[in-house]
């Protein structure tokens, strides 16, 4: 299992890129990650009116809300995160709740042949131990023994097509989706999970789902925070803010 820890570095950037997420500017946000410097990009008055009712809690349970910018905030980390610069994401969802993949990854070599296809598992919850044992582990050990297969050819060919794969059905039926899948498990963390001992507690597991896999394709990554919904309180202002700001100016 190859483990990372997420560090925030920069707030307001990051808000500012969850922001254009949540505008639908996904391409924008994937030039500036590749740093290709992305040109103006005008912000319409009603996209900013509808990305920020996306931050409104209703009711008293605010993880719907935080799943939606925690899920962005995986794909951001995702694409910084890829060794493989030809790699293509599926965008991710505006919509709180969705039953599809929280995200799908798939890596092409060079002369865009299918080299794997890497299925997200992104968690925003205060109970990251129960949440992967009762949630995702049930999850990927379903998918790992083939569950869900229609679903994700149909993702993987959507992408294949965003990469202008020549044939994206010839691709698929060399496919041995055993070989090529892989998974990324995301998710909020406490104090002390992102340190050795307690990242290995958090994940316990992962390995006796996916037996027969490589290393290599389980990945764990983990989000630390003391007071979890106080930060997506306060970043979620942070992104409504950026919002704002974006529409006023035009621009990131």
């Amino acid at each position: 299992m190859s483990g990372i820890a997420w560090t925030v570095h920069n707030g307001g950037e990051l808000a500012r890129l969850v922001a254009r997420v949540l505008l639908g500017h996904f391409n924008h946000v994937e030039k500036i990650l590749k740093k290709l410097n992305p040109s103006y990009k005008a912000v319409d008055g009603q996209a900013a009116r509808e990305a920020k009712a996306r931050l409104i809690v209703i009711g008293a349970d605010p993880w719907h809300r935080d799943g939606l910018l925690f899920q962005s905030i995986s794909w951001i980390a995702a694409h910084q995160v890829s060794e493989n610069k030809s790699s293509i994401f599926s965008l991710p969802h505006l919509i709180a709740a969705h039953k599809g993949f929280d995200g799908v990854e798939v890596e092409l070599t060079a002369q865009k042949d299918l080299q794997c296809v890497v299925v997200f598992e992104d968690k925003a919850t205060e109970n990251p131990r129960k949440t992967i044992r009762e949630d995702v582990l049930p999850e990927i050990k379903a998918l790992h023994n083939g569950e869900r297969q229609t679903e994700l050819m149909q993702e993987v060919t959507a992408l294949l097509q965003r990469a202008n794969v020549a044939d994206p059905d010839a691709v698929l039926e060399a496919v041995v989706w055993k070989q090529v899948r892989k998974f990324r498990v995301s998710i909020t963390g406490g104090e002390g999970q992102d340190q050795q001992v307690g990242f290995d507690k958090l994940f316990k597991g992962f390995e006796e789902v996916t037996p027969g896999m490589d290393e290599t394709g389980r990945r764990a990554e983990v989000f630390c925070h003391s007071e979890i919904r106080k930060w997506m309180a306060a970043f979620a202002l942070a992104v409504s803010t950026a919002i704002d700001m974006t529409e006023a100016r035009g621009n990131v």
